[in-house]
């Protein structure tokens, strides 16, 4: 799509409270641009690169993404033979636990999963699908941001043991993943969804 100078406002500027980055959802400070569309992006025109799609930080759940591969060209762009290309925006994990079912109590135990973004040391408990998401590296999430992985946690047996295991587990999980700080995560609940026989 082809935006012309006249339908790109230059040189906007927000304080940190107005806006967040579509990408990861933190609250965005600084330059910003706005085309005739409405969309708002990071850098004070589209030649100040990164330019990263803004959403209004008071309601990001009812942002819809702009059509994949929006093009933005301003007349210099096309003067020069340079042009911008926005990518799609991808979702983010969020926290959302699984429940064991009727059939996991039967069986005893479930599988938990959990993900941590790869910048910082922070765990949060995900749901399979977007589990499977990330695994799979599909494009409509932030496969390369965060990394996923899966428990198997028991609910039922000798109180003790089930204690034992589950917090064996988030050790082990932490040891082999080098997820520092993972099994504090639990904050020493490993009997979380426990049944009483």
């Amino acid at each position: 799509m082809y935006y012309p100078k006249s339908q790109i406002k230059t040189n906007l500027y927000t304080n940190g409270d107005e806006y967040i980055l579509s990408t990861t959802q933190e609250p965005y400070k600084g330059f910003y641009y706005e085309i005739s569309n409405g969309n708002k992006y990071t850098g004070k025109n589209p030649q100040d690169t990164p330019n990263i799609l803004l959403i209004l930080s008071s309601n990001p759940e009812t942002y819809f993404p702009p059509p994949p591969d929006e093009v933005i060209v301003t007349q210099d762009e096309i003067s020069q033979g340079e042009y911008k290309i926005v990518s799609p925006v991808r979702s983010i994990p969020k926290f959302n636990p699984t429940l064991p079912t009727d059939q996991d109590k039967q069986n005893g135990q479930f599988i938990r999963y959990f993900c941590t973004k790869n910048n910082e040391i922070r765990y949060f408990e995900i749901d399979k699908v977007t589990y499977d998401k990330l695994i799979s590296r599909d494009k409509q999430i932030a496969w390369d941001l965060y990394s996923p992985a899966s428990l198997t946690w028991r609910i039922k047996g000798d109180k003790e043991q089930v204690f034992n295991s589950n917090k064996g587990a988030a050790i082990s999980l932490e040891r082999n993943l080098r997820w520092t700080g993972f099994s504090q995560y639990f904050r020493d609940k490993f009997l979380q969804y426990y049944l009483e026989s």
